[in-house]
């Protein structure tokens, strides 16, 4: 049997209540590296945000909307 094979059969063997930990950390190992890049990097990997960033720095400040509008409750 492979470590994978005991891994799945190990977890087919978990209580229901405990499965959402499992998937947690699964995630957690999935994504770790995403943890250690930085900031710009990571927003790069999102579609579309390092075009809204960057049309957002050449918005002038005067057609800006007060952060009070957008989050009321910051």
């Amino acid at each position: 049997m492979t470590i994978r094979e005991y891994v799945k059969n190990e977890i087919d063997a978990l209580p229901d209540e405990v499965i959402h930990i499992v998937r947690d950390f699964v995630l957690f190992q999935k994504f770790r590296g995403l943890l250690e890049i930085d900031d710009s990097t990571y927003l790069s990997f999102i579609p579309g945000m390092m075009a809204s960033i960057q049309e957002g720095r050449e918005t002038p400040l005067t057609e800006c909307k007060p952060m009070s509008e957008i989050w009321p409750d910051v």
